[in-house]
């Protein structure tokens, strides 16, 4: 998730040149805070509606159970109460982006820089212990607002600068290995329930070298226009939104029907929950009501002027 606020907080800088700061709180209400509440009244409590039948045994209907999603516990939503789910994300970028507004405007205005510089490692090891210590400040459910904040900051100050951008670029062939090391060391230590004091030091470098890395290779690899990534820029914040009730339905019908290996039962889940979110995507985005709802563009679907389409019958 860092990396989402990263990114947020780099686009963050691009959009403070188009929009004025009203501008850019009515987009934030219309992107981010109607699609939050649309999705925790929608969206979500499905997840745990299917929680609350397959860890507690729930026997009542879905709409009996609806009134149990607004009873607050520890915000998983594993005994069947409320959870923001996947969209805590929302909502925290929701309000660090009302939060950060005046800094941000500040700083943009007077052209503040702290990113391109001879020393700009020293000032990445500087914010990442900045990070390490603030993570257990305004923590809730375990996910702190302050440590995105500082993420979405980082973005902004930092990964926006096309200097920069290039760089990590060019250091992706050392971050990326080290990246994908430690991807495997931390699956074999969850594994072995090894959670010792070198836990939290590896999460902090794969943290930072996933970012580095991912974002370089982003850059490298991806820094270009076609129908693919038009579609997808498009797509990836309802995808965003739908993807996880979408998993949760076929994977809770999957484990207790369909009794093949599991690593089979993961491939189909994937792909056959991206091929039903991407529809319902292509379904919710021809109407003008559910793309509002879900903070997207509505499609314009282009009809031919009555001279073409009389011309194109007789050809």
């Amino acid at each position: 998730m860092p990396l989402l606020f990263v990114l947020a907080g780099a686009s963050t800088f691009y959009a403070f040149g188009k929009r004025t700061a009203k501008k850019y709180i009515i987009e934030r209400v219309l992107k981010l805070y109607i699609p939050f509440n649309v999705a925790l009244i929608l969206v979500i409590p499905v997840q745990t509606y299917l929680a609350d039948i397959y860890f507690n045994n729930y026997s009542g209907n879905y709409f009996e159970h609806f009134k149990e999603f607004f009873v607050f516990t520890d915000f998983t939503g594993y005994d069947g109460h409320f959870t923001p789910a996947h969209t805590w994300f929302i909502l925290y970028l929701f309000l660090i982006s009302l939060i950060t507004l005046p800094l941000l405007k500040l700083a943009y205005s007077k052209n503040f820089d702290l990113k391109t510089s001879r020393f700009m490692i020293l000032k990445l090891l500087l914010i990442g212990v900045v990070l390490y210590f603030i993570k257990p400040i305004g923590s809730l459910g375990g996910k702190s607002i302050v440590e995105f904040m500082a993420w979405f900051l980082t973005g902004f100050f930092v990964f926006s600068d096309e200097t920069f951008q290039e760089k990590t670029a060019s250091w992706s062939i050392v971050t990326f290995p080290i990246f994908a090391i430690l991807l495997i060391a931390r699956c074999v230590m969850y594994k072995i329930q090894f959670f010792g004091p070198y836990w939290d030091v590896l999460t902090y470098i794969f943290t930072w070298s996933g970012i580095l890395s991912l974002f370089g290779l982003g850059k490298k690899f991806l820094n270009f226009n076609s129908a693919f990534t038009k579609y997808f820029s498009q797509a990836s914040y309802p995808l965003y939104i739908l993807h996880q009730s979408v998993i949760v339905i076929l994977g809770f019908f999957a484990a207790k029907y369909v009794m093949i290996p599991y690593i089979l039962q993961y491939i189909l889940l994937v792909l056959i929950s991206f091929a039903i979110t991407v529809g319902l995507f292509e379904i919710f985005r021809r109407n003008k009501i559910t793309s509002f709802l879900l903070g997207m563009k509505s499609l314009k679907i282009k009809t031919p002027s009555a001279p073409a389409a009389c011309k194109a019958q007789f050809q």
